[in-house]
């Protein structure tokens, strides 16, 4: 099963280095303004997701289309990501997921680690950052010298980091301090670890 590619209604700020990440077979689901983002990289949607308050153009005429309502639990980006899931794609990336909108991207990063809770593999890029949740056990793979912050979505027990300029070894980590700010990846894997919590990696550009 290919992959399947969320393109919501955020900030996308390189064109071409977003239009790069696709693959030929990925399954490309419109979020609502995510249409935008589409027809300005001439890529053809196979399903769109939305209650339309973003997007007011004319609608596709060779794409599946599900309208939602404007009142519902759930923003367009969670349920098109969930209907990739219903049909068989357990791999998402979600582009045009951040941006200025705090509180959807805040709900997105949210979403990354629900998906992993799955056993969905999801990924977040914009052009200036590579986010993804990381098990108990997990590899950052790379080179050294690139940047790598660790988001805790909950506090975090027994954090443990090898292979990076600040090492970490069984620290707790609650969410209100900035110490998962800003490491550096000093070989080409890092190991991370840690006994209970939550944790995105944002592998970024300074």
């Amino acid at each position: 099963m290919m992959r399947a590619v969320v393109i919501s209604a955020g900030t996308v700020s390189d064109y071409g280095y977003t239009k790069g990440l696709l693959q030929d077979g990925d399954f490309v689901i419109c979020a609502d303004g995510g249409l935008v983002h589409c027809e300005k990289m001439n890529v053809k949607p196979d399903l769109i997701v939305g209650d339309f308050d973003s997007y007011h153009g004319g609608l596709p005429t060779d794409a599946e289309i599900i309208k939602l309502q404007p009142e519902k639990d759930f923003s367009d980006t969670h349920v098109a990501a969930h209907e990739a899931l219903n049909r068989g794609y357990d791999e998402i990336l979600m582009l045009g997921c951040t941006g200025t909108r705090l509180d959807h991207t805040i709900s997105n990063v949210g979403l990354l680690e629900q998906l992993r809770r799955m056993g969905k593999k999801a990924v977040i890029a914009d052009g200036h950052n590579y986010m993804f949740p990381l098990d108990n056990h997990s590899t950052v793979s790379g080179c050294p010298g690139m940047n790598v912050s660790f988001i805790p979505l909950e506090p975090v027990k027994g954090l443990t980091l090898q292979g990076f300029k600040y090492p970490l070894n069984k620290a707790d980590i609650d969410m209100y301090r900035s110490i998962w700010l800003s490491n550096v990846l000093t070989a080409n894997e890092g190991k991370v670890s840690f006994d209970s919590g939550a944790i995105v990696a944002d592998i970024y550009e300074d």
